[in-house]
């Protein structure tokens, strides 16, 4: 069976057709202008500062709606502005992330434990009963250059102790909470009782303060009615 010659031959390739909008355009000044309003310039300002000047601010009002109307325009400053809206996206992420991290850093993750020889008050090595050296365990801040980079970036800031070795702080967990709260718009406040959880002198306040509202008048004077027991 002989091999097909036209299986030997490159694929044609597809031709890359580039998003509108995604390149530069070749004017400087629309370019300009394009870049300032998907910051949200307002329109006259922009066409102003992007060097296309108008004697009124109605003018350069107009002037830029009529510089929108170029297809190739509309296109850069729409594709300019869900640039914006993704990078801003990307950077809300890892600021979340971060402080997630921060929020669930665990201190000993920083320190490490070794064995020493255990001394009495005048420094003098204890022995056992058998004579040999007695040993303990303590704690201590491990090297900052040990540290994972995702461990050391939780640091923030180093205190040196009296024996010279450096003592991390962590970033405060409390801080990073109330940041991620008001990031995710997550409320204190407690949510509004049900009906069911009223007692009846509150429904009734409820009904009449409902009812000025609406400016109708209503009489509220009466009793619910108990259960009987029969």
């Amino acid at each position: 069976m002989q091999d097909n010659p036209q299986a030997l031959l490159p694929k044609p390739q597809l031709p890359i057709v580039p998003l509108p909008g995604s390149r530069p355009l070749s004017n400087a000044r629309h370019e300009h202008y394009c870049r300032l309003l998907s910051l949200l310039w307002p329109k006259g300002q922009a066409l102003r500062e992007a060097g296309m000047r108008a004697v009124k601010n109605h003018d350069a009002v107009s002037n830029a709606t009529l510089l929108e109307r170029r297809q190739d325009v509309r296109d850069r400053i729409a594709f300019l502005v869900r640039q914006e809206e993704e990078v801003l996206a990307e950077k809300r992420k890892r600021i979340e992330e971060t402080l997630w991290a921060i929020h669930e850093a665990n201190i000993a993750d920083l320190f490490e434990t070794y064995s020493t020889i255990k001394r009495d008050h005048t420094g003098q090595p204890e022995r056992t009963d058998e004579g040999a050296l007695s040993t303990e365990t303590r704690e201590r801040p491990k090297l900052l250059t040990d540290l994972p980079p995702e461990t050391a970036r939780l640091i923030e800031d180093i205190v040196i102790d009296s024996k010279g070795r450096a003592i991390p702080k962590l970033y405060s967990k409390l801080q990073a909470n109330k940041e991620l709260r008001a990031m995710l718009n997550i409320s204190a406040k407690e949510a509004p009782r049900d009906v069911t959880q009223l007692s009846d002198a509150e429904l009734i306040q409820q009904l009449a303060d409902q009812a000025k509202e609406l400016g109708i008048e209503i009489d509220l004077n009466y009793r619910f009615a108990q259960k009987s027991d029969e």
